[in-house]
């Protein structure tokens, strides 16, 4: 019984200690990321994430930095296992003043198209976790 009021209470509990959510239409500058940033933005659109894409810090509520990287498989992991590309990236959502709202990590080990993978994975996982819902 005593187990069935402390899960309770933490479930009850775990909604006011989690982080504030970005609103809905919040400007976001997607820092440059090697090429990856263009990714970011096209899956976030693609994913349909409730924000707005700027060119310029100066315009933006918050900035989107990280980093990624794919590696292709080699010749033998081709023939031999497969031929898919491995992925990894891990991002942060600041305010223009630095404060970390949000951050995600992702690691595709078999992803046809890597960079895409991981990007849509950022995306969704945004949209389900930093952006409020709209209403």
């Amino acid at each position: 019984m005593r187990k069935f009021f402390a899960v309770a209470l933490l479930v009850f509990t775990l909604p006011l200690f989690a982080a504030e959510k970005i609103p809905v239409g919040s400007k976001i500058y997607i820092e440059p990321m090697d090429g990856f940033d263009t990714s970011i933005a096209a899956a976030i659109m693609k994913k349909d994430v409730p924000v707005q894409i700027v060119d310029a810090k100066e315009k933006a509520t918050y900035v989107l930095s990280g980093t990624s990287s794919t590696e292709k498989a080699g010749w033998a992991k081709t023939i031999f296992v497969s031929p898919k590309a491995a992925a990894h990236a891990a991002v942060q959502l600041k305010t223009t003043d630095g404060t970390l709202v949000w951050a995600y990590s992702v690691d595709k080990t078999s992803a046809y198209n890597g960079e895409q993978s991981t990007a849509e994975a950022i995306a969704k996982h945004m949209k389900g976790e930093a952006v409020a819902d709209k209403k």
